[in-house]
């Protein structure tokens, strides 16, 4: 089955309450999509020119002035209004890489780290803005360390940061305790994630784990409610070695046991499992990759611009609207992603004491899927009117 996803969608900014809406951008995206069963994907590609996934102050730009005929020379306090066009991009993907650094890991370090850079070129290339963030240690016969494009340049073998789009925590992790550790390190990676990404965590080890399923979708969940829907995807062995050795398969000099635990994630949250004892990455990787791109919809958060010179920007002045070609939508103000569930359609700010960005309540974000030839326009400079 083959999911196309075409869409027209424009974001307006206007410093009045009003303006013209007459350029249009278009961002497009042709995928394939595959099922958590499924090893063998093909990425589609798009062309994404001028896009940008998170709506970028770099191509907002500043607003400036407009022209003549454009403000109220007579008094009245009408709004002077002030037109930008931005195309929206394709939703962020944010990815949470969790290598089992154990003794017995050597050649699968060797192939992730063979393979991650292969991994995110076929994100970036579909036009997905991708924050990855690698928890493993460094060195070693079982660390990581990547060289560009994903890591830095140089940094190799002791530090290839390369802030925003990668983040390796540096830290061993064992043969039972990637989920573990995952949980542990949620202060580290948290900065690095976004309200409106899609969410995906690949886990690469021999073993199982620890921490049963249920319990880790529990505390995965009260980490952060934006965390939520996610993606498990891991590569681990399907039966352990004695099971292996009875059966045949390369599971039995490869496994150290069944990772029973990442086959129910999987499952749960409709990801990939590969099959580790097959020591075959580059189909695996490829499988996620193309899982990444169709889970990622159009984007639903868009930057604040600075004001123009000799203006300011007043937060509780701020309203937002939706046009579908034929009519409009009027889209309220919430105070928090929590209150998004109380009203037919909202916007919340990134940070309500200092916002930089405006983002859709989810139920909102899904309206506007799908919609050819739409627009959103944010209004600034009349008074904010709260969600119904």
């Amino acid at each position: 089955m083959r999911l196309t996803l075409i869409s027209t969608v424009a974001a307006g900014l206007a410093l009045g309450c009003g303006g013209d809406r007459d350029e249009q951008t278009t961002a497009s995206s042709g995928v394939t999509l595959t099922t958590a069963s499924s090893l063998s994907a093909s990425a589609g590609s798009s062309d994404g020119s001028g896009s940008d996934a998170t709506g970028s102050n770099d191509t907002l730009g500043k607003l400036d002035v407009g022209g003549p005929g454009t403000g109220d020379s007579t008094g009245s306090g009408a709004c002077e209004s002030i037109d930008m066009m931005s195309s929206v991009g394709l939703q962020p993907a944010d990815i949470l890489v969790v290598i089992d650094n154990s003794g017995s890991m050597d050649f699968e370090a060797m192939q992730v780290q063979a393979k991650m850079n292969a991994f995110s070129s076929q994100i970036f290339l579909a036009n997905i803005d991708a924050h990855v963030v690698l928890i493993s240690q460094i060195d070693g016969d079982t660390g990581v360390c990547l060289d560009p494009p994903l890591g830095a340049m140089g940094g190799c073998p002791t530090d290839d940061n390369n802030p925003p789009g990668y983040q390796h925590i540096i830290d061993g992790v064992d043969s039972n305790n990637a989920l573990e550790k995952l949980i542990q390190h949620h202060p580290d990676w948290a900065g690095a994630m976004r309200a409106t990404a899609s969410k995906h965590i690949i886990i690469v080890t021999d073993d199982n784990s620890d921490l049963s399923a249920n319990d880790f979708q529990t505390m995965w969940a009260a980490l952060d409610p934006t965390y939520v829907p996610y993606k498990l995807h891991a590569i681990a062995a399907p039966e352990g070695p004695v099971a292996g050795c009875l059966n045949q398969t390369s599971c039995c000099i490869t496994s150290a046991a069944a990772g029973a635990v990442y086959m129910q994630l999987t499952m749960a949250t409709g990801g990939v499992f590969g099959n580790l004892c097959d020591q075959e990455f580059q189909p695996i990787f490829d499988a996620v990759a193309e899982q990444v791109i169709q889970g990622s919809t159009l984007a639903c958060e868009f930057s604040i611009p600075p004001p123009p010179d000799g203006e300011s920007f007043d937060p509780m002045k701020v309203n937002v609207e939706f046009f579908d070609g034929v009519g409009s939508l009027d889209i309220g103000y919430v105070e928090s992603p929590a209150d998004c569930g109380g009203v037919s359609d909202g916007w919340y700010y990134d940070d309500v004491d200092n916002p930089t960005s405006i983002i859709l309540c989810p139920q909102t974000c899904d309206t506007i899927q799908g919609f050819q030839g739409a627009q959103i326009s944010i209004q600034f400079g009349c008074a904010t009117v709260p969600a119904g």
